[in-house]
This record gives C-alpha cells, structure tokens and sequence, in this order.
C-alpha cells in the first residue's frame, strides 16, 4: 500500500535535512503533545512517554492498516533473572524476573517490503515501595515496548527520542502549529467573491456575511465593498 505522507510543519521542516533518505522521517517525526506524558524513575531518571496507540494510528496513516501494511512478529521470547529480591527480615529470597522479546517490525513503503528489529523488556517479578509484584501484563507491555523502539528507528516520535521535548519552546511551538492545522478550512475570499458576482437575488447573499466572520478584517472589508455593490446592484434591477 502506498506511503501517505504528510506535509512537515515548520517545525519539522527546520529540523530535518532535504536528504531524500529523510522523507519518511521528515513525516512522521513530529509528535502530538497531547499524546505524551511526562514520567520520572528511580535514580532521578526523567523522560517523555508516548501513547502506543497513537504510535499505532500513526504508523497506519503512513503504511496502511496494521495487518496489511504494517505489522510485528515475535522472533524470540524468555524470562530472565534480574536483581535479587530482597526482605527486611529474609534477606535474599529470591530475584526479579525480566520478560524479554524480540521482534521484527515489517512495513510496506513506496511498494517495497522493509523490516527492522527490536527488543522490549518488562519486569514480570519485582519489588516497589508497595512490596513484592507479579505484572501479568508484563508479555503486552515488552511488545508494546518492543514496538515502540522499531517505529522509533523509523523516525516516529523522533522528535521525543532527540531530547526536544525539553525545550518548552518546541513543545510551545508545536502545540500552535497543530492547533492551526485543525482550525475548521472555511471557503477563501475570492471563493466568496465568486458567490456575491453569481448572485442573483438578496436572499442568496446571506450565507456570504455568515462566511466571512471567519476571515482577516482586510477579507471582510474587500467582501463588503462587493456585497454593499451587489445589494445596490440587485435592488435597482428590481
């Protein structure tokens, strides 16, 4: 299936080369704000989360459904000991245990098959400041995990992965272009031109005052030069 690709926004645009190496990643790079959060871990370890199904979603913007265009295989799978578990008064009785998988994320772009590896890991057995856990989630979270990292060598979300989520500015920034891209496209002026030269009766003109709220106060006064002129034009054939 065909690669969609997006138009960069400014932002992109200022960050990517024109190599045409970077096509796809110039396209998906940029990452919605809203589907982020930020996390802290032991050790003083702090970062930006991305939303794996918005990952998913964009992923199939650009290859198509996931199934068809995109997809993920487990190419291996174990649970590893980690760290000794240790007990106020036991002492060692055990160790954590590592869920680990690798996988092959495969794509198709431009018509071409393409495929990259990856590896994602969770604590299945561990301990935290509540006690000992067992995570019967731990399976989805390495795939998500997994996942995640191979889209991520892709260029998705690259732009969390180079740091730039640190800088207020580009998260500022960014969060103004997407509110702009979704503002709602009304008709252009000379779109509204068009319909106050092709009218033929006043009734037929209202719909273009309503339209032309949304427009820069020059648009306006252009439109109401042409309405006032048409109106006059009507009412004295009349």
């Amino acid at each position: 299936m065909p690669r969609k690709t997006a138009e960069p926004t400014t932002t992109e645009a200022a960050t990517v080369d024109a190599s045409p190496n970077l096509a796809l990643w110039a396209s998906v790079q940029a990452t919605d704000p809203r589907y982020t959060k930020a996390f802290s871990r032991s050790g003083g370890f702090r970062g930006t989360a991305i939303n794996h199904t918005y990952q998913q979603k964009r992923a199939t913007e650009t290859f198509g459904p996931k199934g068809l265009g995109w997809g993920s295989k487990i190419l291996a799978e174990e649970y590893a000991q980690g760290a000794p578990l240790v007990h106020d008064k036991h002492g060692v009785i055990g160790r954590e245990v590592i869920h680990v998988l690798r996988i092959e994320l495969w794509y198709v772009l431009d018509g071409k098959r393409g495929s990259v590896e990856a590896f994602g890991q969770t604590t299945f057995v561990g301990s935290n400041k509540h006690g000992f856990y067992t995570d019967e989630e731990a399976p989805k979270k390495s795939l998500t995990d997994a996942e995640s990292k191979a889209l991520a060598s892709l260029g998705f979300s690259a732009d969390v992965h180079l740091g730039l989520f640190d800088d207020v500015k580009y998260v500022n920034d960014l969060k103004a272009s997407i509110a702009e891209a979704e503002k709602p496209k009304g008709p252009t002026v000379e779109e509204l031109l068009t319909k106050i030269e092709a009218a033929t009766t006043v009734d037929e003109l209202k719909p273009v005052s309503v339209a032309a709220a949304s427009l820069a106060e020059a648009d306006r006064a252009k439109l109401r030069t042409a309405y006032t002129a048409k109106v006059a034009a009507l009412k004295g054939s009349t």
